[in-house]
C-alpha cells in the first residue's frame, strides 16, 4: 500500500472526513496500468481546481481490493464509501464526487429507497401518485405501505376474525387501491401472487411493491423511515379529525422520523417541482442543509426560491443570503439565485402568499431539533386560511440527522 498525503489551506476543513486530521481521505484502487494511471492524474488535477484538505492512498495489495468490495478496477473511495469502479471519472466528474462528498451519506442525496403511507382513501391517493413520479424522476424503488393498527379494518374483514385473515384481506384492499390509483395515470400495477416474485416493471419504470405493517401508525411509520430515504404521507384520510391541513399521524411522524418526509395534501398534483420554496431561518444556516434541498430540486431541474420571513429591523439576514448564494452556486445549479424576505410573524401564511404568486409546487423546511418544526407550526399555523391549503406538498428536512448510518 501506498500513502500519500497533502493538505490544502489551513483554512480548508472536510466535514464528513477524518476525525482528528479534518482530511478527506481518498483511495485510488488498482494496479499501475493506464486506467490506474489516468484516475491518479484526473484526480490530482480536480484537487488543483478544488482544493481542499485530503490524503491520498493508493492501493495496490489483490487482498485490501477485495477487502474494501472492489469486483473491477480501478477503483475510487472517498471516506471509505466506494463511488466509482470498472471506470475512469473525468476531472469534472471528480470535482463534483469532491464538492459533494459532505452530502454522500446525506439520505435525501442518495434517494434509492422512497416509501409512501396510504390509509386506502381518497385522501391518500395523491400522496401515492405523487410518490410514484418522483421515485420514477430519481430512478427509486417505491414500497407502498399500509399501518394495522387493529383487526376491526377494512371493507370486507375475515370472518374469522385472526389477524393473519385481516391481513389476507387489508392487502387485497391495497393492492386494489394502488391498481386503481395507478390506472388513473396510465401506469398498470400487477400486483404478484402470494409467495411469487413480482414481475419486473420496464427499465424507465419504478419498482412498486405493497406492504401491510402491524401496530400504531405513527411509531410503525417512524420504525420504517428507519430504512427508507424519503417517506411521503398523506394528510387526510380515513380517521383525521376535521379538515385540517395536518393529521395528527402526519403531524407526528414529520418530527420523529428517521428519513425527511413529504405531506402531500389531498388535492395535490406532480407537475414537475419546477418551483421549489426553500423556508430560509436562521437556524438553516448550514452548506450541507442548503446543499442537501439543491440536490433534491436539481433532480427536477427546479428553481430554488429560498424566501426568509421576519420583522422589519431584523439583524442577519445579509450574511444569510450571502451563504444560500455561495452553497447554490457551490451547487453547480443553472437557474439564477433568488433570495427574498418578506416582513411577517405569520411564516407560512406569508409563504402561501409567496407560493401563490410564484408558482411554487413544494415548500421545504430544514429542522435542527426535532421539536422545531412543532414550534413552527404553533406559532404560525393559526388562521384557518393557512390551514386549508389542499395543493401544497411540504418536504420536511431533518438536517444532519437525516443521513445514513
Amino acid at each position: 500500500m501506498k500513502e500519500n498525503a497533502s493538505t490544502s489551506p489551513a483554512s480548508v476543513s472536510c466535514a464528513g472526513g477524518c476525525a482528528g486530521c479534518g482530511k478527506i481521505h481518498i483511495k485510488l484502487l488498482g494496479c499501475r496500468d493506464p486506467a490506474s494511471q489516468l484516475l491518479r492524474k484526473n484526480v490530482e488535477e480536480a484537487l488543483h481546481n478544488f482544493p481542499i484538505a485530503h490524503k491520498i492512498i493508493e492501493v495496490c495489495e489483490p487482498n485490501a481490493i477485495a477487502a474494501a468490495g472492489v469486483t473491477t478496477l480501478p477503483a475510487l473511495m472517498l471516506n471509505g464509501q466506494l463511488l466509482v469502479q470498472g471506470q475512469v471519472p473525468s476531472v469534472e466528474e471528480v470535482v463534483g464526487m469532491l464538492r459533494d462528498h459532505p452530502l454522500q451519506r446525506s439520505k435525501l442525496y442518495r434517494l434509492r429507497s422512497i416509501a409512501v403511507a396510504v390509509d386506502i382513501s381518497t385522501g391518500s391517493d395523491s400522496a401515492l401518485r405523487f410518490a410514484w413520479h418522483i421515485a420514477r424522476k430519481v430512478g427509486a424503488d417505491l414500497e407502498v405501505l399500509y399501518a394495522m393498527d387493529s383487526i376491526f379494518v377494512g371493507h370486507t374483514p375475515s370472518a374469522s376474525g385472526f389477524l393473519s385473515g385481516y391481513q389476507h384481506t387489508m392487502q387485497l384492499e391495497l393492492d386494489t387501491f394502488i391498481q386503481e390509483t395507478m390506472a388513473r395515470i396510465g401506469v398498470k400495477y400487477d400486483p404478484p401472487a402470494p409467495g411469487a416474485p413480482g414481475q419486473p416493471p420496464p427499465q424507465d419504470l419504478p419498482v412498486l411493491h405493497s406492504k401491510v405493517i402491524y401496530g400504531f401508525p405513527d411509531a410503525a411509520l417512524e420504525a420504517c423511515s428507519k430504512r427508507v430515504d424519503l417517506l411521503v404521507l398523506g394528510t387526510t384520510g380515513r380517521g383525521a379529525l376535521g379538515r385540517k391541513l395536518f393529521g395528527s399521524v402526519s403531524i407526528e411522524v414529520s418530527k420523529q422520523a428517521h428519513c425527511p418526509v413529504l405531506l402531500v395534501p389531498p388535492d395535490a398534483e406532480f407537475r414537475g417541482l419546477q418551483n421549489v420554496l426553500y423556508a430560509s431561518h436562521f437556524d438553516s444556516l448550514s452548506t450541507l442543509r442548503i446543499q442537501q434541498a439543491v440536490s433534491f430540486a436539481r433532480h427536477f431541474d427546479g428553481q430554488l426560491h429560498f424566501v426568509h420571513v421576519g420583522r422589519n429591523n431584523e439583524k442577519g439576514t445579509a450574511l444569510e443570503r450571502k451563504l444560500f448564494e455561495a452553497s447554490y452556486h457551490q451547487s453547480q445549479a443553472e437557474q439564477p439565485f433568488l433570495f427574498s424576505k418578506m416582513v411577517g410573524e405569520d411564516v407560512m401564511g406569508a409563504l402561501y402568499d409567496y407560493s401563490l404568486f410564484h408558482r411554487i409546487e413544494l415548500l421545504v423546511f430544514v429542522t435542527h431539533q426535532r421539536n422545531a418544526w412543532e414550534n413552527i407550526l404553533h406559532r404560525s399555523v393559526t388562521r384557518e386560511a393557512a390551514l386549508s391549503t389542499d395543493y401544497l406538498p411540504i418536504l420536511i428536512i431533518h438536517s444532519d440527522d437525516d443521513m445514513v448510518g
